[in-house]
């Protein structure tokens, strides 16, 4: 029987139940692609995510990949900025807690490589 885990909203809410696989995968992935292209906009985010798992993952990849965006914001892992020019802008952007999740999940596959 697969894991399945219960994701967090920013407003306190529960969120979605949603396999643990398909969860570490998603964020693993999102937190990576704010760490290499930061500043990013869910839009891009989300039609990289079209691109990179359109055979791995068999529903609605848009959709999990929001999810799993409002439980790393409700976890403090990354948050959404305007910048004062463009108010209508929203940008994803990785906190000290989600830097310190990505480099910490890299030496976790660091060692079992080895």
């Amino acid at each position: 029987m697969k894991s399945e885990m219960v994701t967090l909203r920013p407003d306190g809410r529960k969120g979605i139940t949603m396999t643990e696989s398909y969860y570490k995968t998603l964020s693993a992935y999102i937190l990576s692609a704010l760490d290499t292209e930061e500043p990013i906009t869910l839009n891009i985010l989300l039609e990289k995510a079209l691109e990179d798992f359109t055979d791995s993952i068999d529903s609605d990849i848009t959709w999990y990949v929001l999810q799993v965006k409002l439980d790393l914001e409700a976890r403090s892992y990354i948050r959404t900025v305007t910048p004062p020019y463009r108010k209508r802008l929203f940008l994803l952007k990785l906190t000290r807690q989600g830097q310190k999740r990505l480099q910490h999940g890299k030496l976790l596959a660091d060692w079992s490589v080895d």
